[in-house]
């Protein structure tokens, strides 16, 4: 019967330790692989910048007479200060207007190695289809793994035709490991796939590693668990993997328990043995019979939070108490567990709160954004309702950002989103999609009148100024609408469609909005995507 009982019990609480700790392992693997995506698109966000801007558009149509942009713009501090290892300039013709490297470690110029030359002339960083595609991902040198972006140059008001591209890259060395280390609050090691003295974890998570099962987890000791994720390079080919390490805490609370358990069925045992020898009868066979299907219960249901009476004074008496004991041991164990999982459970929501949230403003991110809208249309088209799209951004923010600083900059971009988010209802979203972009989802917009009402009182919110460290700024902001199911039924024709009408918006004047279902902003949205 006892040994029925500890098979039982062994299988049911350490097979569902084991599943409960493979599957935070992989939790904190995914959390790990968002803040790595998250760098890659900070570096993204601050080429975008710098792309689009229409002194980088005279710069690559004629250097020669635009040599001051190089002196002003690429001195040492702009490569400190955002933590930049190379820069390029590309023309049209694939040819090198401008290439620089620096170390950050010297803080001095260093050569272009030739294997990044072939790269950032290649086809694969220089051909943009549209002003809307870029290129950011990991390419593998001699030298190290490198973080590297192209974007198409245009105007300060995105738009073509495209001049060429400008890329950015830095190496993902120690330093930005230590990074996402410290993001993750967990020990993070990288391996080149192409590394032969790569260890032997490694070697064995590279096998069972491929794109399609691109997470691998597996013991390191009886202590240690790890989880491996791989990672593609620009080319979507395997280029690095990490591992992300923890303390096997949970499946060392479950060995505890077990072998607390253990003991206590083996004194159960001893103690059962001894009195069948000196007690006989069949009130002391009842009470036997009671006990051991008290345990088999507790064993087979998990419930520790009934006990077993004692009615009477005798060595069963004693053998009841301790076996409540035991279950009192038990369930203070099972409580703490439960405290602790808990406590992994806010940590992982944090983690994901920071992967689905803009670390600038605080709002929704495009990830975040994607999502609400696939909720968002799946029920506007059950109730036949219509939803809006509305692309917005600041006015001349280029100009503002240049004249007070990036610091001011941030500060209006967190204030513009808390004066929108203050207008629209708490069903809305609003959502920052890189620099001064944001999107506005809208519900139940089944009038033209309904969006049109919301997009005014954003315009006519930003009539007062705001005031930053001590500037008072006016700001304005120009609006395109996109409306579902008419103008498209997905979020990425919407908002191209939204940011036409925007466009046009900004072409009359700025400070006003435009519908794309407009006559005038449909004929100027389709002649600009046909020139895409």
């Amino acid at each position: 019967m006892l040994g029925i009982v500890f098979a039982v019990s062994q299988y049911f609480f350490m097979s569902s330790f084991q599943r409960i700790e493979e599957q935070h392992t992989r939790e904190m693997v995914q959390r790990t692989t968002s803040a790595f995506n998250n760098q890659l698109e900070s570096l993204n966000r601050l080429n975008l910048d710098w792309a689009s801007w229409d002194d980088t558009y005279a710069y690559v149509q004629n250097p020669s007479d635009n040599e001051a942009y190089v002196r002003s713009n690429f001195t040492d501090s702009t490569f400190t200060n955002n933590k930049l290892n190379f820069i390029f300039v590309i023309d049209n013709e694939g040819r090198q207007v401008y290439g620089k490297g620096f170390d950050l470690d010297i803080e001095t110029e260093i050569e272009i190695p030739a294997f990044l030359h072939e790269h950032a002339l290649s086809k694969a960083l220089t051909y943009h289809e549209d002003v809307e595609e870029d290129e950011a991902g990991i390419i593998l040198l001699p030298q190290g793994p490198l973080l590297i972006s192209a974007q198409p140059i245009l105007t300060s008001n995105d738009e073509g035709p495209i001049r060429g591209t400008f890329i950015m890259a830095r190496y993902f060395d120690e330093d930005m490991i230590n990074g996402l280390s410290d993001t993750v609050h967990l020990p993070l090691t990288v391996a080149r796939v192409d590394d032969t003295n790569m260890s032997a974890s490694f070697k064995a998570a590279r096998s069972a590693l491929s794109m399609e099962s691109p997470i691998f987890i597996r013991s390191e000791s009886e202590k240690t668990i790890a989880g491996y994720a791989l990672l593609k390079d620009i080319y979507e080919e395997p280029a690095l993997m990490f591992r992300v390490e923890m303390l096997r805490d949970i499946y060392a609370q479950g060995e505890a328990m077990m072998l607390y358990f253990t003991l206590a069925l083996c004194g159960l045992a001893i103690t059962f043995v001894y009195i069948v020898n000196l007690v006989t009868g069949r009130t002391v066979i009842a009470r036997l019979e009671r006990i051991g299907n008290f345990v088999n219960k507790i064993s087979i249901s998990g419930d520790l939070s009934t006990n077993l009476p004692t009615r009477e004074n005798d060595e069963l008496t004693v053998l009841e108490r301790n076996i409540n004991r035991m279950v009192d041991k038990l369930q203070e164990s099972q409580e703490e567990l439960n405290r602790e999982l808990e406590e992994r459970k806010k940590m992982a929501q944090k983690l994901e709160e920071m992967a689905t949230h803009d670390f600038l403003t605080g709002l929704p991110n495009r990830l975040l954004l994607i999502d609400r809208f696939h909720i968002a249309s799946a029920l506007a088209h059950r109730n036949q309702e219509r939803l809006a799209v509305m692309s917005l951004d600041i006015d001349r923010f280029k100009s503002i950002n240049d004249t007070l600083g990036h610091d001011i900059g941030d500060k209006l971009l967190k204030a513009f989103g808390e004066r929108i988010t203050a207008i629209i209802r708490a069903s809305d979203t609003l959502a920052r999609v890189g620099g001064d972009e944001f999107i506005l989802l809208m519900l139940e917009t089944n009038h033209k009148e309904d969006a049109s009402f919301i997009a005014r009182k954003i315009l006519e919110s930003f009539t007062e100024p705001i005031s930053i460290d001590g500037h008072w700024v006016h700001l304005s902001t120009s609006i395109g609408i996109a409306s579902y199911p008419e103008d498209a039924i997905d979020l990425e024709t919407l908002v191209k469609k939204s940011d036409a009408a925007l466009y046009y918006a900004k072409g009359h004047g700025r400070n006003n909005f435009k519908f794309f279902s407009d006559g005038d902003v449909w004929l100027t949205g389709e002649r600009r995507s046909k020139t895409q």
